[in-house]
């Protein structure tokens, strides 16, 4: 197999390397950005990986992560990057964290994909699950909002236990002789219809959520029906979509 093959790009650029880029003489040229512009490393370079080094060199000075460097394992003994700052639209104050309403949802990109780590009622809860996120996907620590912070991987931390709703039900709120049911789902709520009872509403959203890939301690249910409550469901559910 050709050594090109084989080798394990670091960076989606066709190069290969981050911040270097093939010129139309044949040659490379090394660039980084800073401040959002570019800042181009020497004239050019007759090799990808003598840029790709360039590159490497200034990044070190820049103290950034070890994610952004072609050659990791070649940075000098005891190198720490810095953290990076915020971006200058953050608002909220933490890395991950945006604003939900009157919450804060925290969300990191892992893979390319964009996945979302709960709502929370403060902005720091919401960071520290972002952080949490960020050393579950072995990202660079250079991300974290609190470096100094230790945390137990294997262990959730618990979650507020939020009051519910006037109908004793989460998702479930009186709507005339009926009950309305309606679920966050990705963001947005979710109608999914009226129900005789509280109970089979209650029941209805626990599907949805169970369906939508919700943690089981966000059901109304997580331990399965009561045989108490079990007698008041009937069988002749009404049920509008």
């Amino acid at each position: 197999m050709p050594k090109s093959k084989r080798k394990k790009k670091r960076s989606i650029s066709k190069s290969g390397y981050f911040g270097v880029v093939k010129i139309s003489s044949g040659r490379y040229r090394a660039k980084i950005y800073i401040d959002r512009k570019i800042k181009y490393l020497g004239s050019s370079y007759a090799t990808a990986k003598q840029a790709a080094k360039a590159c490497d060199k200034e990044t070190i000075k820049l103290r950034r992560p070890f994610s952004k460097l072609n050659y990791p394992k070649k940075a000098p003994v005891g190198y720490t990057p810095i953290q990076q700052p915020l971006r200058s639209d953050n608002a909220v104050g933490y890395r991950g964290v945006k604003k939900n309403r009157n919450k804060f949802q925290a969300s990191i990109t892992i893979a390319g994909k964009w996945t979302n780590h709960g709502t929370h009622d403060t902005a720091k809860e919401a960071a520290v699950a972002y952080d949490r996120a960020v050393l579950k996907a072995n990202k660079s620590t250079s991300l974290l909002n609190f470096p100094d912070m230790v945390h137990n991987l294997d262990v959730e931390p618990k979650r507020k236990k939020y009051k519910r709703s006037s109908s004793g039900y989460k998702g479930v709120s009186k709507y005339r002789d009926r009950f309305r049911l309606q679920i966050s789902i990705d963001g947005k709520q979710k109608y999914v219809g009226l129900f005789v009872t509280a109970i089979q509403a209650a029941l209805a959203y626990d599907q949805a959520a169970i369906k939508a890939g919700k943690k089981k301690s966000t059901l109304n249910f997580p331990d399965g029906l009561p045989i108490k409550q079990e007698s008041d469901l009937d069988d002749g559910t009404a049920f509008w979509v």
